[in-house]
């Protein structure tokens, strides 16, 4: 019988500002690059969702709900995440109107937490989609949704093999806790490129969606 238990965990996100913290790459967090050359800030936060719910729980595995004949499965997909972007100026009393900012892609880190030093690695995901950026006019901010992956179906079935094969040690229902990292990576219309970052804390393991 699967077990159902629910954690949620704190959003963590990168707030891009005007402070330069030595990366030699202009004005943001560690990590960013291009807000000098672009004149834009951006700030962006993860939330997981699953079939319509926020939910920082992803299951990785399929059970029966009921057993029939014939018998009614668990629905089993990827795990998404909402994103939410807000673009703010670099210097708001500028009177050049910054390009529109183009996202080209974004990479997906899983870093295991250290109460789960012991669980499977998750490979690392690299997806192309498209968002634009409209930045402000003058002092105001820009804010935009879209939706991502946050683990797909293809590693919800790599964690689950790998957490069957003994391998590796979990919690009950096979529970372990990750950090997703999504680094972003565009160009705005001027062809200047950008990037920036925003991360956020999940536990995956096996939950009854039923």
């Amino acid at each position: 019988m699967k077990i159902s238990h629910f954690l949620m965990f704190n959003i963590y996100c990168v707030l891009f500002t005007v402070l330069l913290w030595g990366c030699g790459d202009g004005p943001g967090s560690p990590a960013s690059k291009g807000s000098e050359d672009t004149g834009v800030m951006l700030e962006a936060t993860i939330i997981p969702t699953y079939n319509g719910t926020d939910t920082y729980s992803v299951d990785a595995f399929q059970q029966v709900c009921t057993e029939g004949p014939p018998p009614v499965y668990e629905v089993i997909t990827d795990h998404a995440a909402k994103v939410t972007i807000s673009s703010r100026l670099l210097n708001p009393t500028s009177t050049f109107q910054p390009g529109t900012l183009y996202i080209e892609k974004y990479t997906v880190e899983f870093r295991r937490s250290t109460d789960s030093i012991g669980a499977p690695p998750i490979e690392s995901d690299t997806r192309y989609k498209s968002i634009i950026i409209t930045p402000p006019s003058g002092a105001g901010t820009n804010t935009l949704e879209d939706t991502l992956i946050l683990v797909d179906l293809t590693r919800k079935d790599k964690y689950a093999t790998d957490m069957l094969s003994g391998m590796y040690t979990s919690g009950s229902a096979y529970l372990n806790n990750y950090t997703a990292i999504y680094t972003f990576e565009g160009k705005n219309q001027f062809g200047k490129e950008f990037s920036f970052k925003a991360q956020v804390d999940f536990q995956i393991g096996n939950f009854n969606n039923c």
